[in-house]
């Protein structure tokens, strides 16, 4: 039987290297380390001993067995608490790792400061932090994902623009486009500086201009604003690109976009993390300071400059969330506490321009008419006439107020600036015609017919204001209309909407004084070739898409205006010339279907885009049903015959 032979290379055995004693360098196994060794007896020292350095692999062993017992621990702990929830029935918000299993959790939780205010969320780290958070947050910092900062071209840098078509269209924002968003200086705002200092803001300046110039229907415009659409979605899902210009930028677009109210609030968002409202507080306190007194423009220094910016962003924030809330039902989301007309004393700094006039003005109106709002808001038929008239009181006198006060503040610049007067009496009409419209929508009574007169005469309170408002746009100059293609989508909203409504209250109010019905369509011709003409073509092929569809409703409202009172005032003729039993009985049918659609006209933009009041106004007498207004009439006189059914016919 053959053997088998051992290998020719030996075994080596590692040999345990003991404790020794630092005197006598002998083993612990020959030592206790309780008395003086034989050979260090006549030093009479006690033997005293080291360990040697570990080797890696006992460390990395060692956290190995430290690991294992606190998943131990762990799991034992998840085990009772599940246990305690089964006994009780309730069960609480889990932390961050407990209740997962071991290869899913994750130690690294991130402790989100009480300072970020904005934050939606603020996970805590645990008081007692265990060994295994600890030796995995060393071992493990590798991150599986990245973020960072990413570069964007702008339209020049993507080829979308030429150098001489970037200029152009930046030039035309500035020549009417920033009235409507009065977030910029053209003193420091230059071409050159927002290019530098934000590609984004370039981008939406520049794509609003070639809106302006070319239209919403070229494919020039449908490319820039596609590369804006691109690089906005980046700039939000990118915490590194939350900055002044990113925000500008997004309220730059919502004033021309249908996505108006999650812009706003994206905006408002990053605003609120970027701590924008104690820019405010800090530029009230820097303008009622002594020292501020004696600044010139030309002194200010950058912090200043920067300051003053951040508070006109945050200032038209407000603006644009207040328009959302009161004429577009929207929720608020801040609003000012106390009065508003404190913000006057930062136009005494040399940072203030032209534009910010016209802004504080705004912010003081929109605080106006929020508080309007909300406290029709909670109300839902108002029993109480007195109570509904001292609320009609209260809105015309602050509107006065307002009015009176900014007025005579723009009496300085009426020379430089003749536009800022016109846009105040056109915002005074808008808002009083508003707030007279909500009181009505608040009282219940839709039915004109069936208005007390208290009622009616707030009914003809707002068709004052819109008559008002109709001779402010066809005025010459016409400075009002010829702006409006510079205009933010809104105003569009805004001219179309008085004018319509202007049309239906003339209908059912017919008694009151006001314009004829042939002047009403004659000067709604005016406002059409205008408007059409401001928006740079005919009603059918406007250059923007957003004054297309308003030109479309206005010529839609005066032609169902006009065949309405054209037949009315035919079978009227026929019937003074004719005596007849037929002609008197086809008088009110003729142009009972005319009166009933314009009765009924609606339009669906001021349904689903905006909450404009005072549409959905009706006459049964209109439509030929007031015998229903009589019973309700005698049945709130008292009468005891109001509801009296007649019998029903035989022969039927």
């Amino acid at each position: 039987m053959e053997m088998k032979t051992s290998s020719s290379t030996p075994r080596i055995r590692k040999k345990r290297i003991p404790k020794s004693c630092t005197a006598c360098r002998r083993s612990k196994a020959k030592c206790d380390g309780k008395r003086p060794c034989s050979r260090c007896s006549d030093l009479k020292k006690i033997c005293t001993f080291i360990d040697p350095p570990k080797q890696a692999h006992e460390i990395r062993i060692e956290e190995l067995e430290q690991q294992v017992a606190a998943l131990k621990d762990r799991l034992r702990a998840d085990a009772l608490a599940q246990s305690t929830q089964a006994e009780t029935g309730f069960q609480h918000t889990s932390q961050p790792g407990i209740g997962d299993t071991p290869t899913s959790y994750s130690p690294r939780a991130t402790f989100v400061s009480p300072d970020r205010v904005a934050s939606a969320f603020c996970i805590r780290p645990s008081h007692t932090q265990s060994p295994i958070n600890t030796t995995l947050a060393r071992k493990h910092t590798k991150s599986h994902f990245e973020i960072g900062s990413v570069t964007l071209p702008d339209c020049l840098d993507a080829g979308l623009l030429s150098l001489e078509q970037a200029r152009h269209y930046f030039s035309i924002f500035f020549q009417g486009c920033d009235h409507f968003v009065p977030v910029l200086d053209p003193r420091y705002d230059s071409f050159e500086s927002i290019r530098a200092r934000s590609s984004l803001l370039f981008g939406a300046i520049c794509a609003i201009g070639c809106r302006v110039v070319t239209g919403s229907e070229t494919q020039q415009w449908h490319m820039l604003d596609f590369h804006v659409k691109r690089m906005l979605t980046c700039a939000l899902a990118s915490p590194s690109m939350a900055s002044l210009e990113t925000i500008q930028a997004l309220l730059v677009r919502s004033c021309y976009a249908s996505e108006r109210s999650l812009l706003v609030a994206a905006a408002t968002r990053m605003a609120i993390d970027l701590d924008f409202a104690s820019s405010y507080d800090e530029m009230v306190n820097r303008s009622v300071a002594p020292a501020a007194r004696g600044v010139s423009s030309a002194s200010l220094d950058q912090d200043t400059i920067t300051l003053m910016r951040r508070v006109r962003t945050w200032l038209h924030l407000f603006v644009l969330g207040q328009i959302l809330h009161v004429d577009a039902a929207d929720l608020a989301t801040f609003k000012f506490v106390g009065d508003s007309r404190r913000c006057r004393i930062i136009l005494k700094s040399p940072a203030a321009t032209e534009l910010d006039l016209s802004l504080f003005s705004q912010v003081e109106l929109n605080a106006v008419r929020g508080r309007i709002y909300d406290s029709l808001s909670g109300l839902v038929g108002f029993s109480d006439e007195d109570a509904m008239m001292d609320v009609v009181r209260e809105a015309k006198i602050d509107i006065a107020l307002w009015y009176d006060d900014w007025e005579h503040i723009f009496e300085k610049q009426s020379a430089q600036a003749p536009w800022l007067g016109v846009n105040l009496r056109a915002q005074k009409c808008w808002s009083e015609n508003m707030a007279f419209c909500r009181v009505l929508r608040a009282s219940g009574v839709e039915n004109v017919d069936c208005m007390s007169p208290a009622q009616k005469s707030v009914v003809a309170m707002a068709k004052d204001a819109l008559e008002e408002h109709l001779d402010i746009m066809i005025r010459e100059p016409r400075l009002y209309i010829r702006n409006l293609r510079f205009a933010m989508d809104f105003v569009w909203a805004k001219c179309a909407f008085c004018y319509l409504l202007l049309l239906k209250l003339s209908i059912l109010l017919p008694e009151s004084r006001g314009r004829s019905s042939r002047e009403l369509v004659e000067h709604g011709n005016i406002l059409l070739a205008e408007l059409s003409e401001a928006s740079g073509g005919n009603h059918s092929g406007s250059r923007s898409s957003t004054g297309k569809q308003y030109l479309q409703l206005l010529q839609a409202g005066i032609g169902k205006f006009s065949s309405a009172t054209q037949e009315a005032h035919e079978v009227l003729a026929s019937t003074a010339n004719d005596d007849s039993f037929a002609s008197a009985r086809r008088t009110p049918a003729l142009a009972t279907q005319n009166r009933m659609e314009l009765d009924s006209f609606v339009p669906e933009q001021f349904v689903f885009e905006w909450d404009f009041p005072g549409l959905t106004l009706f006459s049964s007498s209109a439509t030929r049903v007031s015998w229903l207004d009589d019973i309700l009439a005698e049945a709130l006189n008292g009468s005891e015959d109001a509801f009296v059914w007649l019998p029903a016919d035989n022969d039927n």
